[in-house]
């Protein structure tokens, strides 16, 4: 594999897949292209997803906003083929990392042919802090964003962010004109909501039949697309997808931020015309989190203990199929230019008794169980996503490994909106089974101090100082030599802590069908649907 990095200046570390393919198409934009089209022949491109929309609304459906980022929607910035976070729509400077100037560099519309300006920008990046509770924490440090002329904006933060142009790649540009009147965007229901300004025209969705259409938009700043309308056809199972896929009923598939379960690798090889992007995932496939502010799980010894419980060749070999490897303690996957090796994880069930016994966890009644110090009985309750079959299999593996060390243990499901809010709001949960995006990694401060601060979305709860103190100086430094010594730092407490545990380190397998579509583009953000691949696929 091919690893590029930058080190930008807004203190994060970026890897990015830039070649790993079997039989794997590349294309990236050039801004000479034309494109061929026979009059009256319309390119159509039908891709299966199991990412299931219910609304289309996109600020209150999580695949829905996916959706949107990457159809109707532009991003603020980009992550570029090398790793960069460059400029899409707006150029940036600052001179202290606290008053940034955003500057349109595109000459762009709307779909309802209104022009975009700096006032979009800057309602954009407030509303979303005020309106959507993600970005809330994204932006946690924006005070004010404010239109100077048509085409610069001035972001003042309340503190030095080395890494605020990183959230402008994961901002999804809205029209204030029609959204400045919506009090409660995750509500609204007007027929102009999925207005953008993107590639793609929003074309409708039929619940019915699980069906989303998107229509070229042939105004586009960049020129249009190569494909004048791409069909979304979503599947509530993988096997009937992949079923689809070998069908040829659709030319490729697609999951945000992760590929198939590669236990349908195997089948999908002896299909001559199915050929699969391979490659490293920079998120973490899944991992066991802890609630750090609930008793038990705040001790570091209790989650140590669980650590020496888990069996991971089995999670390797039965969830991943060996298209993975065992973590380290250090949790950072080992593709991140700024990995620092740990030891490997590695299952010790004696010790892991030991330890909870040296802590008072105990089967006192003979029932099997252990109980909590004071005689009680514990039950260990582990939220797993129900959208994600891995994660329930998962689930079921890692309970099989607790009982063995007589730790009752009670699966929770939870599909991704109510597993957000209970994750990041309101804190309800023991431990949770869930994975983590390359956005998700690169977001905040980096080396995924999003999942752990709870100061930010936090999942794993984190509030100890020390950890608090290393992501401060993350965020205001901006010499690169001390970031990377911090993220060290930071690998250094995820191994001596377990606030959370990697369960396995996977890869992206990402197959189409080379017979109908080629000129696909892996975007580490958006895999297939990124932009890149709108100029430079072609369907056959």
């Amino acid at each position: 594999m091919k690893k590029t990095y930058l080190l930008i200046s807004a203190g994060i570390i970026i890897v990015a897949i830039v070649g790993v393919m079997v039989s794997a198409p590349t294309g990236f934009f050039n801004p000479n292209q034309t494109t061929q089209q026979t009059q009256n022949v319309t390119r159509t491109l039908t891709i299966g997803t199991v990412n299931v929309v219910k609304t289309d609304n996109y600020v209150k459906d999580y695949y829905m906003g996916i959706f949107s980022a990457c159809f109707i929607l532009d991003p603020l910035a980009r992550v570029d083929a090398s790793g960069n976070i460059v400029p899409y729509l707006v150029n940036w400077t600052t001179s202290d990392s606290k008053v940034w100037r955003l500057t349109l560099i595109v000459d762009t519309k709307w779909h309802d042919g209104q022009r975009v300006t700096a006032e979009d920008v800057a309602f954009t990046i407030m509303y979303l802090k005020q309106k959507d509770p993600n970005y809330a924490t994204h932006f946690q440090f924006v005070q004010s964003a404010s239109a100077l002329d048509n085409r610069t904006v001035e972001v003042t933060l309340s503190k030095e962010w080395n890494s605020f142009v990183v959230g402008l790649a994961a901002t999804r540009l809205m029209p204030k004109h029609i959204w400045s009147s919506v009090a409660e965007p995750a509500s609204y229901t007007g027929n102009d909501r999925n207005v953008g300004c993107g590639p793609f025209v929003y074309g409708g969705f039929d619940a019915a039949s699980g069906t989303m259409t998107f229509l070229s938009n042939k105004d586009y700043w960049r020129g249009p697309p190569n494909v004048d309308k791409v069909i979304l056809k979503m599947y509530t199972t993988t096997d009937a997808m992949l079923m689809a896929l070998k069908k040829g009923d659709i030319a490729a598939t697609y999951a945000y931020a992760k590929g198939i379960d590669p236990i349908y690798v195997p089948s999908l090889l002896e299909d001559k015309n199915v050929t699969m992007i391979i490659l490293p995932n920079f998120g973490v496939d899944n991992s066991l989190w802890f609630n750090c502010m609930r008793y038990p799980y705040n001790m570091t010894e209790f989650r140590i203990a669980i650590s020496y419980a888990l069996e991971y060749s089995d999670y390797v070999n039965y969830i991943s199929a060996g298209y993975a490897k065992t973590p380290t303690r250090g949790w950072i996957p080992d593709c991140w230019d700024y990995y620092v090796p740990k030891p490997k994880l590695m299952k010790n069930a004696s010790y892991a008794g030991e330890i909870l016994s040296s802590i008072g966890f105990l089967d006192r009644n003979g029932d099997g169980w252990r109980e909590y110090p004071n005689g009680t009985d514990f039950n260990m309750r582990i939220l797993a996503r129900s959208d994600i079959s891995e994660s329930l299999k998962l689930a079921e593996l890692v309970k099989r490994d607790l009982e063995k060390i007589g730790i009752r243990t009670q699966i929770v499901t939870a599909d991704v909106s109510t597993f957000q809010t209970i994750t990041q709001n309101t804190k309800d949960f023991d431990s949770a089974i869930s994975r983590t995006t390359f956005w998700g990694m690169i977001m905040y401060a980096g080396a995924g101090t999003l999942y752990f601060d709870n100061r930010n979305m936090g999942w794993a709860n984190v509030g100890d100082p020390v950890y608090h103190s290393v992501v401060d100086e993350i965020i205001k430094t901006a010499n690169q030599t001390r970031v990377r010594e911090l993220y060290a730092k930071l690998q250094d407490l995820y191994a001596e802590n377990m606030y959370a545990i990697p369960l396995y380190w996977g890869k992206i397998i990402q197959p189409y069908r080379s017979d109908l579509v080629s000129g696909l583009v892996y975007d580490t953000m958006y895999g297939i649907l990124g932009k890149d691949t709108w100029f430079s696929v072609v369907v056959k």
